[in-house]
């Protein structure tokens, strides 16, 4: 399996080497300059992708969207990920000229020059939001059918569903887990063959559990893209239940440990009222504090949506929050990220 370098780590020895390289070449610039420059492209003489008018949050500024509407009029560019390809590229040619012998670039400069796909993962328990979700984004957006389907009557999604959008991003609609809740104090009350059977399915959910953040773990540290790697995870959590702080703490702390972009999505906000929500914010909020910061500097970033507008109470709830999520996901889709992707090369290439 294609393990990933920790970008932050390859991205010092590359900046450390190529500066060794320009004390002994005034001819070329500063390596810390590359990263706010417009790409050259003269270091392979490669073709640049296209230039696109799109607003993207390349271009040193983050971007922000009015309504739901221009959000996914964005997606739906075929060109938006044109100039992260572009800078992903001039990363990767630093690091080919600095210390490309000792890399693997393939599959980092196929996810560059393709301008993806960047695999976003939506995962969290049964009932979250996660389908209705990821139809919330694509809907109108995907040039294909997507194929997600939302009923309170049929059981939830039973397979990974990928939608493909026209700008390079797949939104990934997971299967929903259950958390392992261990028995509780009143659960020892019960008679003997009831806590049996208790602690005996506290087990397996136990591993279950521990089974899904494992494969969550590959698809974090994964660098093929025919593997589907992970690019970014959205950890859609229905705001009005239970939250079990340890069990996310677990889940957040795999994507952010790989410094893979983490999102906690709390959805269905309009259900609960503001002194509730007042709690559940405060609850993930030590959360977040708890799971620590990425080796890039990144925490978990908290968003609050109503994925579809719903009647409560005589009361109609609009759609909402859904511009701000595109926005925070696109800008923490950085192209130094693209180390990501990077693997150590095999003896027989460093050997060459």
């Amino acid at each position: 399996m294609g393990r990933r370098i920790q970008p932050q780590r390859l991205l010092l020895v590359t900046l450390i080497v190529a500066g060794t390289l320009h004390l002994c070449n005034d001819s070329q610039p500063p390596p810390s300059l590359l990263f706010c420059q417009e790409p050259s492209w003269q270091l392979r003489g490669r073709r640049p992708a296209r230039r696109s008018g799109v607003k993207s949050p390349w271009d040193e500024v983050p971007v922000s969207f009015n309504n739901l509407a221009d959000a996914k009029e964005t997606l739906a560019h075929p060109d938006l990920f044109a100039k992260w390809g572009m800078q992903a590229n001039e990363v990767l040619d630093l690091a080919n000229v600095t210390v490309g012998n000792m890399l693997d670039l393939s599959s980092a400069r196929q996810i560059a020059s393709e301008l993806g796909p960047l695999n976003v993962y939506l995962i969290g328990e049964s009932g979250a939001g996660k389908s209705t979700l990821t139809l919330a984004l694509a809907d109108e957006v995907s040039k294909k059918p997507v194929p997600v389907k939302i009923s309170a009557a049929e059981a939830g999604t039973m397979n990974n569903t990928f939608v493909s959008l026209p700008c390079g991003l797949v939104l990934v609609d997971t299967p929903g887990y259950r958390i392992p809740m261990a028995p509780t104090d009143e659960d020892q009350k019960k008679p003997f063959l009831d806590r049996v059977m208790l602690g005996y399915m506290y087990s397996r959910q136990l591993q279950r559990w521990q089974q899904n953040l494992r494969q969550l773990g590959r698809l974090v540290k994964e660098t093929r893209p025919s593997k589907m790697p992970a690019s970014a995870v959205m950890y859609v959590h229905k705001a009005g239940t239970r939250l079990v702080p340890e069990r996310l703490v677990e889940a957040l702390a795999v994507p952010i440990q790989s410094s893979v972009p983490t999102f906690m999505i709390l959805s269905d906000i309009h259900a609960v009222d503001d002194n509730d929500m007042a709690e559940i914010r405060q609850v993930v909020s030590k959360i977040v504090a708890e799971v620590g910061s990425s080796s890039c500097g990144h925490e978990v970033q908290v968003l609050e949506v109503n994925s579809a507008g719903k009647r409560v109470q005589d009361v109609n709830f609009r759609a909402s929050g859904l511009a701000e999520l595109v926005a925070a996901l696109l800008n923490a889709l950085r192209p130094r990220d693209i180390f990501q992707f990077v693997r150590r090369a095999s003896w027989a290439t460093f050997l060459r």
